[in-house]
C-alpha cells in the first residue's frame, strides 16, 4: 500500500507487476539509487551529531594501506591515548580505504595518493620511495644506487596483489614489458625478508620500512630510475564533523608521517 501511494505521489510506476513476477523499472531503480545515497547521509549525520553530544568518548577506525606504517605510528597513538582515554582505537591494515571511508566503515585512512576526490579531504603526508632488499653477499649489496632495468629476471618475495605498493611496482614492470615472477607472496614482512635472507628472492619495499632491517643480513639499494616515488595521504570524508578528538589525531599522524630524510639513516 506503501509502495502504490508513492507512485501516485511521483506519478511514477516503480515496480511492473505481470502475474507473481514483480520487476523494478528504471523509475525505481533511480529512486533506490538516491534512498541509498539519502540512508548514507542521514547515518553521517547521526553519527555526526552522536560525536559532537559524546565529544570524548566513543571510537575511532583508522585503516593504513602500508602495514609497515603501523609499528612507527604506536607511540603516536598511545600519546593520543593518553589525553582521550575514553576514546577506543581501532587499527586495520586495508587495502579499500578509499571505499571504506566514503562508505563511514573507517573514519581515517592513511593510503596512497590515487587522484582528486571532491568527496574527500586529502591531507598530502610524505613522499615514499622504493628499494631493492637483497641478502647481504649478494651480487648488488654493495650498489648506492640501482635502476628497473637491471631487475627483470630477479625471483620476487612480495605482498600479494591486492596490496597498493605491490600493485605500483608491477604496474612499473607491466609498463616496461618486464615479467614480475613472484617466488612466494604473503603479507607478513618478517616472511618476505626471511625468504631473502636465506638468499631465494629479493624483494622491493618502501625506504620506510628499509631503515628498520637487520643490516648484519640485508642490505637496502635506493632505487633511482624505474619506480616512481608515491605519495601518502591522510583521508577522511570531506563532510565528516571533527571534533577536537578526531582534529588532535589528525595533527599527530601528521606530524610523525610529514616529510623527513629517512635515507640519512640508511
Amino acid at each position: 500500500m506503501q509502495i502504490k501511494a508513492l507512485e501516485e505521489e511521483l506519478g511514477m510506476t516503480l515496480f511492473n507487476r505481470a502475474g507473481k513476477k514483480i520487476k523494478m523499472t528504471e523509475a525505481g531503480k533511480l529512486l533506490l539509487q538516491h534512498s541509498a545515497h539519502a540512508l548514507k547521509d542521514l547515518q553521517q549525520a547521526k553519527a555526526s551529531i552522536e560525536e559532537l553530544r559524546t565529544e570524548q568518548r566513543g571510537s575511532l577506525r583508522i585503516g593504513i594501506a602500508l602495514p609497515e606504517l603501523e609499528e612507527p605510528l604506536q607511540e603516536m597513538f598511545m600519546d593520543f591515548h593518553r589525553l582521550f582515554p575514553k576514546i577506543s582505537l581501532h587499527i586495520h591494515p586495508s587495502f579499500e580505504l578509499l571505499e571504506q571511508v566514503l562508505d563511514n566503515r573507517m573514519d581515517l585512512g592513511i593510503t596512497l595518493h590515487s587522484g582528486i576526490d571532491e568527496r574527500l579531504v586529502q591531507l598530502p603526508l610524505r613522499t615514499e620511495s622504493y628499494c631493492l632488499i637483497v641478502p647481504a653477499g649478494h651480487a648488488f649489496a654493495n650498489r648506492s644506487s640501482i635502476a628497473l632495468d637491471e631487475l627483470r629476471h630477479m625471483p620476487w618475495a612480495m605482498q600479494p596483489g591486492d596490496h597498493p605498493g605491490r600493485r605500483h611496482i608491477e604496474k612499473c614492470f607491466c609498463d616496461r614489458g618486464y615479467p614480475f615472477a613472484t617466488a612466494m607472496e604473503t603479507h607478513s614482512i618478517p616472511a618476505i625478508l626471511r625468504w631473502v635472507q636465506e638468499g631465494l628472492a629479493v624483494t622491493i619495499q618502501t625506504k620506510s620500512l628499509a631503515v628498520s632491517l637487520d643490516r648484519s643480513s640485508l642490505c637496502a639499494v635506493p632505487i633511482s630510475r624505474g619506480v616512481p616515488e608515491v605519495r601518502l595521504e591522510l583521508i577522511h570524508r570531506s563532510d565528516r564533523y571533527t571534533g577536537e578528538a578526531i582534529k588532535r589525531l589528525i595533527e599527530k599522524i601528521h606530524a610523525v608521517l610529514t616529510e623527513r630524510s629517512v635515507w640519512r639513516q640508511l
